[in-house]
């Protein structure tokens, strides 16, 4: 197996930057983190681009380390007292459905991400599973449960 060119990873990169940067907002709810997230994601994925093993699953990978790079942020502002949280995303990363983004937005984190996940980024359950590292159970659950918030919201 060859490991993927520089040129490449950085086509993929590009590819999927809008992916992790919607990825790391809906786990930590503000754009500057998000940015921080999405660019350790990026440094950590080139340090550890040997690990890929199939260039068909980048997405999968990118966005796991993307989650995991959130995730370590938001653990870190919690300690020092730095969670941050923002009314609106910013306007160039809106979907086109405002009302229904905000909605979501405005769900638990946990919630959040697995709607982003699975209706933005058309992630299946086993995939999603894999990024956040949960069981397939805890993330049909949390679907079900922020569809339920998300109908509660919107009616």
């Amino acid at each position: 197996m060859s490991v993927m060119t520089k040129e490449e990873f950085a086509r993929e990169v590009r590819g999927y930057t809008l992916h992790m940067y919607r990825l790391a907002y809906s786990i930590l709810n503000n754009s500057t983190d998000a940015e921080d997230a999405v660019s350790e994601a990026v440094l950590h994925a080139y340090e550890k681009l040997r690990t890929l093993r199939d260039p068909d699953s980048f997405k999968n990978w990118i966005l796991q380390i993307t989650a995991n790079e959130a995730k370590k942020i938001y653990r870190q502002n919690k300690r020092t007292g730095a969670v941050a949280w923002e009314e609106n995303l910013s306007p160039a990363f809106y979907d086109e459905h405002h009302e229904l983004w905000d909605a979501v937005m405005q769900l638990d984190g946990g919630y959040r991400d697995v709607i982003v996940l699975f209706y933005y980024e058309q992630c299946t359950i086993p995939e999603i599973s894999r990024i956040l590292e949960c069981r397939q159970g805890t993330v049909k659950s949390r679907l079900y449960r922020a569809k339920e918030q998300l109908r509660e919201r919107l009616m």
